[in-house]
């Protein structure tokens, strides 16, 4: 009797022993899975470029159906003379940032509410600003060696986005300490940055901007974007640039169809 009590114990433990590792095996396995279908990005070269973007997720359509698409090559003859209707002003002064290696870009988020672009008497407040080497905007056919994006959101969700031109020249300050922390790759953590950023000091001193109606530069590529691109270049020093163009050499969008849009000239208050 002892002995069938013994049998049936053990039989039982090695169905509970099997059970569980199958049991194991199977949860360990899904999220590799999920894993694995995650790894199909966007990019800026290869197999899931620009080109393919409108093929990689069904929420990028707008990257190759849309008809406002950004960036585009602002022929400056062509630019209209008509006055905008709208009232547009900057209120920039010092803000904090965080930055991080997307995989795509250096991002850096705000991490204060106290700058925005006014358009009339809509309040886009500024979310962050990132990085593309070279430009991806162009004045009359030439590309910059470096343009920075300055995103702006309304309450409701409209973008608005400032473009930033960038030449070699003198070091640039205002980044110095961002690019001094600049993640070499999407592994390492946020960084906080200790020393706010005068945006109004990173702006150039003329504020003439070419406005136009365009996208996001990188999947979904939404479209609707109020574009603000300045005319005039800031300057960042060349070990600079070669420090950005080292981990991204090239994350820029190609030129896109102006498709009969119009292209305002303005100045920012």
């Amino acid at each position: 009797m002892r002995k069938n009590y013994i049998f049936a114990y053990l039989t039982f433990a090695v169905v509970l022993a099997l059970v569980a590792y199958f049991t194991m095996d199977t949860t360990e396995q899904a999220p590799v899975e999920s894993e694995e279908q995650l790894t199909v990005n966007w990019s800026y070269e290869g197999e899931n470029g620009p080109a393919q973007w409108v093929n990689v997720n069904a929420d990028y359509e707008a990257c190759g159906k849309g008809e406002l698409q950004s960036p585009i090559n602002i022929e400056i003859s062509n630019t209209a003379k008509e006055e905008l209707d709208e009232q547009i002003k900057l209120n920039y002064e010092e803000a904090l940032f965080e930055i991080e290696n997307n995989g795509h870009t250096i991002e850096a988020n705000s991490t204060t509410q106290d700058n925005s672009l006014m358009i009339d008497d809509e309040e886009y407040k500024l979310t962050g600003i990132h990085f593309h080497s070279p430009s991806e905007h162009q004045i009359n056919g030439q590309y910059f060696d470096m343009e920075a994006h300055l995103f702006h959101e309304s309450k409701d969700g409209e973008l608005a986005i400032i473009g930033l031109f960038i030449e070699s020249g003198k070091e640039n300050k205002q980044l110095a300490e961002m690019w001094a922390n600049m993640p070499k790759d999407g592994t390492e953590a946020v960084k906080v940055l200790k020393n706010p950023i005068n945006l109004e000091q990173l702006l150039p001193e003329e504020k003439n901007v070419y406005q136009y109606v365009g996208s996001l530069t990188a999947p979904p590529c939404t479209e609707g974007v109020n574009w603000f691109v300045l005319e005039q270049p800031i300057e960042m020093s060349n070990e600079q640039i070669n420090q950005f163009s080292s981990i991204f050499l090239q994350n820029n969008r190609p030129i896109q169809q102006l498709n009969n849009r119009d292209v305002f000239k303005i100045e920012l208050d």
